[in-house]
């Protein structure tokens, strides 16, 4: 369906862009519509029924891409207006065509037009009616960074190929339907919550919470994840999230029990007491019930760490709850097998488990892969298929990314460069990235604090000294900043001291 992210159709594409914007207000799908087909005005029901579905792209709107796709043979600037407008919405600026080259640079190097071409890319590999030479073939633009002429493949889908997803016959509808059987939830409430989504605007919030004051279970769950990620008082309130999710676990809705359990599990709510575990596990056991496969993994974990009510830990039932759900690929579950095996020290079985992760392209398990191809664990050493999955696992959002792919690009590969994996010393690149994640991983600081003093010993910059001092009082505030680490940056600083570099901040007392 369109608010799913397994079909490349005009409601995602509408979806994403707002999701991205810097300003949700002026990103509507109506204004977003316009801007897409380059007309003046339409009404919103109109809008709404082609990006929820209820109708297919009419053939006028298909006409006008049909002769895109014709005049771009001659002209390969004709979408160049198009698709800047669509920037001046996600950044909230408005931007002019002056000059094509020059416009093509600005597109090609915007971020947040840069995040909208990533995110519809991973929804094309969801969407099991694109064949993967479409996928391919726009990794490969991606990868030249060629963003503008990604962006009018993707418009050439959507608009002339794509089947609109949603309620196309009743073979679909029926599909829904079953779906919702094994829950309490209603089609109509489906379709109600549906319909704010996609017709909201500055009353969107509003519309939200009106719909779960009627119960709406989906309206409760939107409300639920808005407060877990702290985009109503700007910070969790994971009590209010709680609230919002026992209405929506009401109608058995298989993702806000499984919430539910993982709020009490992490100690968001709660204190893992008995009465805690027996909650958990109660709408852990829903969620299962309803369908859900990260419920199967989180019960595994509940199982491996001791959280089944009155029971102790017991491996075994993990690892068959585990293996039950990476059967449906599901990534986090390869990987609690994975660390099974690796704390029996069998790196070869944990090694096969991983890679099934790391081809999911799942962050963490990427950055294992490329520290067992760089170490040689449970595998043949080959820097090569490191450094390829390090920059997979980086390639990730930055929510999801694991932070150490990062650290290892920059300590292994661009630091001193890489004989074996054709990588050439690029100071400034590992600068870059260690600076990305100096604030999650004390170890980057460390490594900034040791370039800049050998940077400063070649050439006295003042600039270079201003940057130990950042890091290293940036380093003295992580949790494991110790003694012995503070003892290895002094003998480090004492060729430079002489100079009254002002390294008071990193000798602090623990």
């Amino acid at each position: 369906m369109n608010s799913s992210d397994n079909h490349l159709s005009l409601g995602n594409l509408c979806r994403t862009i707002k999701e991205i914007s810097n300003n949700k207000v002026f990103a509507s799908q109506t204004e977003i519509f316009c801007t897409i087909f380059n007309i003046d005005d339409i009404s919103d029901s109109t809008v709404n029924n082609y990006c929820i579905g209820y109708r297919s792209i009419g053939s006028d709107y298909k006409d006008i891409y049909y002769n895109f796709k014709k005049k771009m043979q001659n002209d390969d600037f004709i979408l160049i207006d198009i698709t800047l407008n669509i920037i001046s919405i996600l950044d909230g600026n408005i931007y002019t065509n002056d000059n094509n080259i020059e416009t093509l640079k600005l597109i090609n190097s915007n971020s947040n037009f840069q995040k909208l071409i990533n995110s519809l890319y991973n929804i094309a590999k969801n969407d099991n009616s694109i064949k993967n030479d479409f996928t391919i073939n726009l990794k490969k633009l991606i990868d030249n960074n060629d963003y503008y002429h990604s962006f009018s493949k993707l418009l050439f889908f959507i608009i002339l190929e794509k089947k609109q997803p949603i309620y196309i016959d009743n073979l679909v509808k029926n599909a829904i339907e079953s779906i919702l059987s094994k829950t309490n939830v209603s089609l109509i409430d489906l379709e109600n919550f549906l319909n704010t989504e996609f017709m909201d605007g500055i009353n969107y919030f509003y519309s939200i919470k009106k719909m779960a004051k009627d119960n709406n279970p989906y309206a409760n769950f939107e409300l639920a994840m808005m407060e877990y990620k702290g985009e109503i008082s700007g910070k969790p309130r994971y009590n209010k999230c709680y609230e919002y999710l026992e209405k929506t676990a009401n109608s058995n809705h298989p993702r806000a029990n499984f919430m539910i359990a993982s709020l009490i599990y992490n100690k968001k709510i709660g204190n893992l007491e008995q009465e805690d575990l027996k909650k958990a596990w109660y709408h852990l056991n829903i969620a299962i019930e309803a369908g859900s496969i990260a419920a199967i993994n989180t019960m595994g974990l509940a199982y491996l760490k001791g959280y089944v009510p009155n029971q102790k830990a017991n491996i075994n039932k993990a690892i068959e709850l585990f293996t039950k759900a990476s059967e449906h690929n599901y990534a986090y579950a390869y990987n609690n097998l994975g660390k099974i095996y690796e704390n029996k020290n069998d790196y070869k079985k944990a090694f096969e488990y991983y890679i099934n992760s790391a081809l999911l392209e799942e962050s963490w398990a990427c950055n294992k892969i490329g520290n067992y191809y760089r170490l040689g664990i449970g595998c043949e050493k080959d820097l090569k298929k490191a450094f390829e999955y390090y920059i997979k696992a980086s390639n990730s959002p930055f929510n999801t990314m694991d932070k150490w792919c990062k650290y290892n690009l920059a300590k292994y590969f661009y630091l001193n460069g890489s004989y074996e994996a054709n990588i050439e010393k690029d100071i400034n690149k590992a600068i870059s990235l260690f600076e990305s994640i100096s604030s999650y991983i004390m170890e980057a600081c460390i490594e900034l604090i040791y370039i800049y003093s050998d940077l400063y010993l070649k050439e006295n910059n003042e600039l270079y000294k201003i940057n130990i001092d950042k890091y290293a009082s940036l380093c003295s505030k992580f949790p494991n900043y110790n003694d012995q680490i503070k003892k290895d940056i002094e003998n480090k600083l004492k060729q430079i001291k002489k100079d009254n570099i002002n390294t008071n901040i990193i000798l602090k007392e623990n």
